[in-house]
């Protein structure tokens, strides 16, 4: 048959379109014809496609050989279209006879020697052919044990001609194939137990462990904010299989294979960092580092000295849980259900009397200007880490597992009653899981009368509240819970401090 046409996806951000790709061999001078791809992209194709059937084997047409995607994609990474598009010619040369009929898709690259190659995007395009109840096939070197799809959606090839005697129904594909995992580099975390003292803080820590809260931790320097902050992955709970398969799809964005094991991601930029690098960008297209830190912690150290605008842009991404590019008639949807860690220091805290007592900006510190405080309202929980006084070097803490143990039986009362964290409460599951009685609720809105706090931070109260009492295993918020939630607002200092400062 001198026309064939073959499936297969385009992926754009986390969303994988069908395309069809259509081959059309013909009568002619040969040559070999892709509609509506630049020269620089055809070229590459034509050269990995033609070297891959005649290593594998078969022969490559010398007709004329059109090639039309439909819909036409803007290429990026064209690696994932070079299986579809050797099948197609495959079949349209009589090459291959199809016998296995049903909707399957391809999505894999090839190399000279007609080996398959895993690409970008392939989890995305997994999950897409699995919602249309289609079966994919793609390269083994993208099989993980950890990640269970849909049965029969994933069929997993080696080489050009392995997928070609499957589609003549004379092997099958295993769903299942053994591979040297890729070991990834040591993890950041380190045991809660080696640091000494800082109590209200490491309760903090496991407080926002347990619900899934941001968390700003303000102190002078060398006090440990950073390692705090770097012993939070000891204390989360163990990875679900839901959040393994979105941070497999998030990593395969920016990589063609799969670290293992899974794990969640900890990402800490540098504060040089511009805001196209933490939100991510479309030309090209690229996830920042709030996509990348997807079901994982997003660390921000030194927060003073990031630039303003990049912080400001963190303010949608952490209400909404993903961020919208939109960029010269082009929009791209990345996920960002990240944990915002902080850690600063506060110049105007710990500056001396005499300076303080000059009130002028300069003599305050104006990198504390770049602190917007809506930003600073944002996080669910903040601490003050100070200098210990008593000079203790007891270890005689607790170890990460402890605390781990008793932050996932609170995260498994979380899901098991609202199906989500309790830092992603709405306001109306807020209303229904976070009651309190009339006592409770008129003492607490009278500290935010007093406290003159905003409406955010009275949900933020109730947040940190609820996780305070899942972590007690208890079923009603108590006035003790509300008093301890209260505490960890050292935030409205900063807040009362900057609205002073732009009066």
């Amino acid at each position: 048959m001198p026309l064939a046409e073959v499936c297969t996806r385009y992926v754009v951000g986390m969303n994988a379109t069908l395309v069809t790709v259509e081959i059309d061999i013909s009568q002619g001078l040969p040559g070999f014809i892709l509609i509506g791809l630049s020269d620089s992209t055809s070229r590459g194709i034509r050269a990995r496609v033609r070297s891959a059937v005649q290593n594998s084997g078969y022969h490559f047409p010398t007709r004329k050989i059109t090639l039309s995607l439909t819909p036409s994609p803007r290429l990026s990474d064209t690696n994932g279209y070079d299986l579809p598009i050797a099948l197609a010619i495959l079949i349209a040369s009589g090459q291959v006879q199809l016998k296995r009929h049903g909707n399957v898709e391809f999505y894999a690259g090839l190399s000279l020697d007609g080996s398959l190659t895993s690409c970008k995007g392939a989890i995305s395009a997994i999950l897409a052919a699995a919602d249309a109840k289609h079966q994919i096939i793609i390269a083994q070197q993208l099989f993980s044990p950890e990640l269970i799809f849909t049965a029969g959606t994933v069929r997993y090839a080696e080489n050009l001609r392995q997928v070609c005697h499957y589609l003549e129904d004379e092997v099958i594909l295993s769903s299942k194939k053994l591979m040297v995992s890729t070991k990834k580099p040591e993890s950041p975390s380190i045991d809660l137990q080696t640091i000494v003292g800082q109590h209200h803080a490491k309760r903090a820590l496991e407080i926002a462990a347990a619900g899934g809260h941001s968390i700003l931790m303000v102190g002078p320097p060398g006090t440990g904010k950073t390692t705090l902050a770097r012993c939070l992955p000891s204390i989360l709970p163990e990875l679900t299989l839901e959040e393994k398969i979105a941070i497999a799809q998030v990593e395969n964005l920016s990589k063609s294979h799969l670290e293992q094991p899974l794990s969640r991601p900890f990402r800490s930029p540098h504060h040089s960092i511009t805001a196209a690098g933490l939100i991510g960008s479309t030309h090209p297209e690229s996830p920042g580092e709030i996509t990348l830190a997807h079901r994982g912690i997003l660390f921000l150290d030194e927060l003073l000295e990031f630039d303003k605008k990049t912080l400001d842009a963190l303010r949608t991404p952490l209400e909404q849980g993903y961020v919208l590019l939109s960029r010269a008639g082009r929009q791209v949807i990345y996920p960002a259900r990240f944990q915002l860690v902080a850690a600063t220091n506060l110049p105007y805290c710990y500056a001396p009397p005499e300076l303080k007592a000059k009130n002028t900006r300069s003599a305050l510190g104006k990198s504390v200007e770049i602190l917007s405080a809506a930003l600073i309202d944002r996080f669910q929980l903040s601490v003050e880490v100070p200098a210990p006084l008593d000079g203790s070097t007891s270890l005689d803490n607790e170890p990460s597992r402890t605390v781990r143990s008793r932050i996932s039986l609170a995260r498994a009362r979380q899901i098991k009653r609202q199906g989500v964290e309790n830092a992603l409460l709405d306001y109306s599951a807020i209303r229904r899981y976070c009651q309190l009685t009339p006592e409770d609720g008129d003492w607490l809105k009278d500290c935010l009368h007093r406290l003159s706090l905003s409406h955010r931070t009275y949900h933020h109260i109730l947040r940190v509240a609820r996780t305070i009492t899942d972590l007690k295993g208890e079923l009603e918020i108590t006035r003790e819970t509300l008093q301890e939630a209260l505490s960890y607002r050292y935030t409205e200092r900063i807040v009362q401090y900057l609205t002073q400062m732009y009066q």
